[in-house]
């Protein structure tokens, strides 16, 4: 049963051959409709057109697709009309069964299927009988049952004729034949006449009783919906009216001020009736609903529903107004009867877009209504502008409060200073804010310099001061300023002359351990006075002067010097006990290769000569002996340089 449903679809696409005089049929002599394929070429057919009943051709040539033509060419409209009709009626009296369509009962938004699309098998056929005031096209019984076929070709059956159907009781269906293509063959068309071409019932006794019962039920159904919707209208206009009664509060001024920087400020606040479902006072709401027109969503048609549902989820709606989308005419009605001057949300909302496309704000559209870009832009820049000098104007406000603060200082002063004329800038602080620019970079340079003067042991600052009550601040800032380098100066007094005691009592001390290392190693007499010459010449003082001003490499050079001189008195006295001889060549040798040590270990320990000869005369456990008393020959002293060369340098020492 299935296949018959979908065999009621048109599935040959409609063919267009450009010419109305060309046709698949053509009428015999004896009266009968054939089929080009049926009759011999040209004019020996015998044929004549089914409309106009001229003389036809058949052309039926090896490239083109066979067809009947007039043989004197005249523009025939009708012709396929008048042709298919025929052929209809010829198929339905020639075969014994049809596909009669699914039939389906339908009342408002109620359906039942009634049957489904089956074959129909008839005895009896007749074209156009006469039927009272009615001819339809072609008349089958079959079953004892009478069915009643119309071929729609070019006109579907008008309402008065399916009002006759109906009143007469008479089973009819209608098959769509509008569609056919013109060039096919005679089987062809019989299968969609009999099967396939679309088709409908005009009148179905089983159907109208189906849907006389489904009016019945949706009569009842329309009157529960109307009981319902007569107690919810009851409901909410009781909601309503309790929430009319509510006085508007005044709105965050965020909306006003956004709607003022964008240059709106003259188009909100007006008085619009019915605008009390809103939370809010009429310049809060219609700030709200003209950024989001003019600027969230400029460019683009937008609709009182759209505003409306964006005023709601802003939370400007009272909430009896929240839940309803659709305002139906019959609720609206109900509310004006109970509530004086409602209007619906959706009404408020297309008065106020219309009262703006008056004034050329927004513009009216087939749809709604719609802002430009321009605007947009304009109204962006203008907020982007204003944002930022506010910005501006607060954050110096902050600044000013935080330096008063630091300064211990009320900050109810920085309100009046804010609006003061500063002298050398040509305007107050928040005018200076609003515009930007050098000058108020200037006064956060300032500001900032201030600042710091501000905090605890901040540097006074000089000149300007900006109007603001620092003077005392900065007279106190000088004082602590001026006790700081007192202060100062006094410790690098002190700490100069302590350094210098220092350097006296280490020089001194450095002396008296010189003049007991001389006089053990010279003896005394000979000691001091080597000594007092050495502290004379490098002083270029007396004695008792030099020896409590002598610096650091001062007692490192004369130190040095009496190691050397004490080193050549030791030599001297050993060759002078050493003899002749041998002893003589060994002491020599001796000495040359003590030379030859210390001059390397003067080398390895490069600018430290103490250290040097603190190894030299160090007893070095490889050796059970000093370096230097060991290096008495060439071999001992390649073993001390072994030593030597082992040694760490200065700065490698751990």
């Amino acid at each position: 049963m299935d296949g018959f449903v979908n065999s009621c679809q048109l599935r040959v696409p409609l063919q267009s051959d450009g010419e109305d005089v060309r046709l698949p049929y053509g009428i015999t002599e004896d009266d009968r409709l054939v089929h080009v394929t049926e009759v011999a070429s040209g004019l020996a057919c015998g044929c004549r057109c089914p409309g106009c009943g001229e003389r036809l051709v058949a052309r039926k040539g090896a490239s083109k697709v066979h067809h009947f033509a007039h043989h004197v060419h005249r523009a025939c409209a009708g012709a396929w009309e008048t042709t298919l009709h025929r052929l209809a009626k010829a198929v339905v009296l020639e075969a014994r069964e049809i596909l009669l369509p699914k039939a389906v009962a339908e009342a408002g938004d109620l359906s039942a299927d009634v049957a489904a699309a089956t074959m129909f098998s008839y005895e009896a056929v007749e074209a156009e009988v006469e039927l009272g005031d009615l001819r339809p096209d072609a008349v089958v019984t079959g079953r004892g049952r009478q069915l009643l076929l119309e071929f729609h070709v070019r006109h579907h059956c008008g309402p008065e004729k399916i009002a006759r159907l109906r009143a007469r009781n008479l089973a009819t269906v209608e098959i769509d034949l509008s569609r056919v293509p013109r060039l096919l063959s005679r089987a062809e068309h019989a299968e969609l006449i009999l099967r396939t071409a679309p088709r409908h019932w005009l009148h179905n006794a089983k159907v109208a009783a189906e849907e006389a019962r489904l009016r019945l039920i949706a009569g009842r159904m329309a009157e529960v919906e109307r009981r319902r919707r007569n107690r919810l209208h009851g409901r909410i206009a009781d909601e309503v009216a309790a929430a009319w009664q509510e006085p508007a509060r005044r709105g965050h001024r965020g909306w006003l001020t956004r709607a003022a920087d964008a240059g709106f400020g003259e188009f909100v606040g007006v008085p619009m009736p019915g605008d009390r479902c809103f939370v809010f006072d009429a310049a809060t709401w219609q700030a709200a609903f003209l950024l989001y027109a003019a600027v969230d969503v400029a460019g683009r048609t937008f609709t009182a529903e759209n505003v409306l549902n964006y005023l709601q989820r802003q939370g400007m709606l009272k909430e009896p107004f929240k839940p309803r989308r659709n305002w139906e005419p019959e609720l609206v009605a109900h509310l004006r009867e109970r509530v004086g001057g409602f209007r619906s949300p959706i009404e408020v909302m297309a008065a106020y877009a219309t009262w703006l496309a008056e004034r050329s704000v927004v513009e009216r559209t087939l749809k709604g209504w719609r802002a430009d870009y321009e605007r947009e832009w304009e109204a962006r820049a203008r907020i982007d502008a204003a944002g930022a000098a506010r910005k501006r104007e607060t954050d110096l406000r902050a600044k000013v409060n935080l330096l008063l603060k630091e300064a211990q200082l009320p900050t109810r002063s920085a309100k009046p200073w804010m609006d003061r004329v500063l002298p050398g800038f040509g305007g107050s602080p928040r005018a200076l804010a609003r515009e930007g620019g050098d000058c108020f970079e200037d006064v956060l340079r300032r500001l900032r310099e201030l600042e710091r003067m501000a905090w605890a042991g901040g540097d006074p600052v000089s000149g300007d001061l900006l109007g603001l009550p620092l003077e005392g601040l900065r007279r106190t800032r000088q004082a602590e300023a001026k006790a700081r380098q007192e202060t100062l100066r006094r410790i690098r007094e002190e700490f100069a002359a302590q350094t210098g005691e220092r350097r006296r009592r280490e020089s001194s001390d450095f002396v008296d351990a010189l003049l007991a290392e001389a006089a053990l190693s010279m003896g005394e007499v000979d000691g001091l006075a080597w000594v007092e010459h050495a502290v004379r010449s490098a002083s270029g003082t007396t004695f008792d002067e030099g020896r409590l001003g002598l610096d650091r490499v001062t007692q490192e050079h004369i130190k040095g010097a009496l190691d050397d001189e004490r080193r050549r008195s030791e030599l001297i006295e050993h060759a002078a006990t050493a003899g002749r001889g041998d002893e003589a060549v060994m002491t020599a040798e001796a000495v040359r290769c003590r030379q030859e040590l210390e001059a390397r270990a003067l080398r390895r320990f490069v600018g430290d000569a103490d250290m040097a000869r603190l190894w030299l005369r160090t007893t070095q456990p490889a050796l059970g002996r000093s370096p230097w008393t060991h290096s008495v020959d060439e071999r001992r002293r390649d073993e001390c340089l072994r030593l030597l060369d082992a040694a760490l340098p200065k700065g490698k020492r751990r």
